[in-house]
């Protein structure tokens, strides 16, 4: 897709928020809420040079994104946001593709279950999957791939890093939180911010629950193991529904040991790392994240088996 001229962020702020009021309603069936994203996901550019393929990693559908001169060793295995129910590669596919070009390396977008149809811990197994289906289809050795995600698919990044690192086994050389919603159980103190509201996140977490334990680390992975994980870096958003959550994450992140990069925005939104292709300041920030990934990847070499045609 062409590039489009950069918003202003008065403007983009003012495009996008009748958007998701509409969208992210606790009464819209989440099939409408899927669908709208995916439709208006199409007005997002990608960066010229992209190619997007598609393959199963660990039995669940994945776009491979790649960029133009990504020749450097590694990989970024990405969650998606959506509070654990709608969202989709579609909807995450310029924030993959600008990250992509950013670190010079494949991104791949995992299209993990969603709930309510697959409660948890159905994306985090997915996620697990992928994660060994890279190294053993893909090629990548399992120090030289990173986990990254925004909002719940942050807050999956994170129980799968706990996972393998428990697992004392191959783990990612680093993570990546974009404002990762890391504690459904917590309830906002806001009503709304600009992207998501308070009823919306209270059917997202009962959704994703199921019939399941709400102390359960897997869906709470605040509350599980931090020490011993790879270098993280956590952006958050000084007005955002979860800004509290995040700074509770940073600070035990830090008691635990973990080698950390904490960033505040006053002025972005959740999530705006998605609107990379439209608002500079979210390009920015996705670069910022990439350049962290670029410092603390693991320098051993990794090369695809196979290569994937552009789209």
């Amino acid at each position: 897709m062409r590039s489009l001229p950069l918003l202003p962020m008065p403007l983009a702020r003012a495009a996008l928020h009748p958007f998701y009021r509409l969208t992210f309603h606790h009464r819209m069936p989440w099939r409408a809420q899927r669908a709208l994203l995916n439709a208006v996901a199409r007005t997002q550019p990608l960066p010229s040079g992209t190619s997007v393929g598609t393959l199963l990693l660990g039995g669940r559908p994945v776009e491979r994104i790649d960029a133009r001169g990504g020749q450097a060793a590694g990989a970024v295995l990405y969650l998606h946001g959506g509070g654990y129910t709608v969202g989709s590669p579609a909807s995450h596919r310029s924030l993959a593709a600008h990250l992509a070009r950013d670190t010079r390396r494949p991104v791949y977008l995992l299209d993990y279950r969603l709930a309510p149809e697959h409660p948890c811990p159905a994306a985090l197994e997915d996620t697990i999957a992928a994660f060994g289906a890279l190294t053993a289809i893909e090629g990548h050795a399992p120090e030289s791939i990173v986990l990254a995600g925004d909002s719940a698919g942050g807050a999956i990044a994170l129980a799968a890093t706990q996972h393998l690192v428990a697992g004392q086994g191959p783990r990612p050389s680093a993570l990546a939180l974009i404002s990762p919603w890391a504690n459904p159980t917590e309830v906002a103190e806001k009503a709304r911010d600009l992207v998501v509201n308070r009823p919306w996140g209270l059917a997202c977490a009962a959704a994703y629950l199921g019939d399941g334990d709400p102390s359960d680390p897997r869906y709470v992975p605040h509350a599980g193991p931090l020490a011993g994980l790879p270098p993280t870096y956590l952006h958050t958003n000084t007005r955002e529904l979860l800004y509290g959550q995040c700074q509770e994450l940073a600070l035990s992140l830090r008691r635990a040991g973990v080698p950390l990069r904490y960033v505040e925005s006053p002025s972005l939104w959740h999530a705006a790392q998605a609107q990379a292709g439209l608002v500079r300041e979210a390009a920015e920030s996705l670069r910022d994240i990439a350049s962290f990934l670029t410092e603390n990847w693991s320098a051993e070499p990794s090369v695809p088996r196979r290569l994937l045609p552009p789209a």
